[in-house]
């Protein structure tokens, strides 16, 4: 149960005993019908998030399915490079040197993947262009098939990718919010209608006795474990690694990651305890697509967290 599902039971427990005792009670012009239909509208605005999320998922493992890929090039295009050039020769013991400032960048991140990248394309444009030009010519520089022109076309398409990931993640951030602010509302009218049939109550003994029926508190049930990131990864590039909001993880109760695959499982069946350092899940099949949320468990009930989707490329 998500945190907006615990303010709609409540406002359904609300509307039931409104109708039964006393159906023409309304706060601020709004009535039983109308509290179920703001209710209602929550899960709308929470399939809006999903999907956002979703899309978010989707832009995230794109940008980083780029980085990995160029840092991949980035690593093993110089040293193909090193073993095709001879030191011994002069002219390509220069060419060699022009690797220097490739080599001094660490690929890490996107930022520095792509900074090597460019270094090494200025490097590659003239190794390749001497190699071309000897009699016989030379076969220009490639790892695994793929070489200057691959890396070139990697590069110039991050920009778009790195600003889909921000695109997308603003979406998500607009409908968590949008979600949560009516979510609020819902609340904020589940309490004035309390305290409306309380007032009601103190004339009515078989209305004070149905107030009983209405949950005004979460009845302690533990926080949602939020998820922050899921990702393709794992040396297999089989696995989903998958990263934890700091601060949602509660020792005390008990907080496991689940998931299904789309087409093979009818539900979330496969499960395993939450790592608040984070979760390789896996490995699964390259066009799968695999469906994750957060369960936590303490002595009062359950939450569940927001379903995430990734498909493995």
């Amino acid at each position: 149960m998500e945190y907006y599902q615990v303010m709609q039971n409540r406002a359904g427990q609300t509307a039931a005993v409104i109708n039964k005792f006393v159906p023409t009670l309304s706060v601020g012009g709004v009535n039983a019908a109308g509290l179920l239909a703001q209710s209602a509208a929550l899960d709308g605005l929470a399939q809006t998030r999903d999907d956002a999320l979703a899309d978010s998922d989707a832009a995230t493992n794109a940008e980083n399915q780029g980085f990995l890929a160029i840092q991949a090039l980035t690593l093993s295009l110089p040293q193909a490079a090193e073993a095709d050039l001879d030191d011994n020769i002069p002219a390509e013991s220069a060419l060699l040197d022009l690797l220097s400032p490739v080599y001094a960048i660490k690929p890490r991140t996107t930022e520095l993947a792509l900074e090597r990248g460019q270094k090494l394309v200025s490097a590659l444009t003239k190794i390749n262009a001497y190699l071309t030009a000897l009699v016989p010519p030379r076969n220009p520089i490639t790892s695994g098939g793929k070489g200057l022109t691959d890396l070139n076309t990697l590069i110039a398409a991050q920009p778009a990718l790195e600003q889909a990931l921000e695109d997308r993640a603003a979406d998500v951030g607009s409908a968590r919010s949008a979600l949560r602010v009516a979510a609020t509302a819902v609340d904020r009218l589940n309490k004035r209608f309390y305290a409306k049939l309380t007032a009601e109550a103190r004339t009515n003994a078989a209305l004070a006795d149905a107030l009983a029926q209405i949950d005004t508190e979460s009845a302690g049930l533990p926080g949602t474990l939020g998820i922050s990131g899921i990702l393709q990864g794992g040396t297999d590039h089989l696995h989903i690694l998958v990263s934890y909001d700091p601060g949602t993880y509660d020792g005390s109760a008990t907080s496991t990651i689940e998931w299904m695959v789309t087409g093979v499982d009818t539900d979330f069946t496969h499960n395993a305890p939450a790592d608040p350092s984070g979760n390789a899940l896996g490995p699964f099949t390259v066009g799968s697509t695999v469906q994750l949320r957060t369960r936590v468990t303490n002595s009062n009930g359950t939450t569940t967290g927001s379903v995430r989707t990734l498909t493995l490329q």
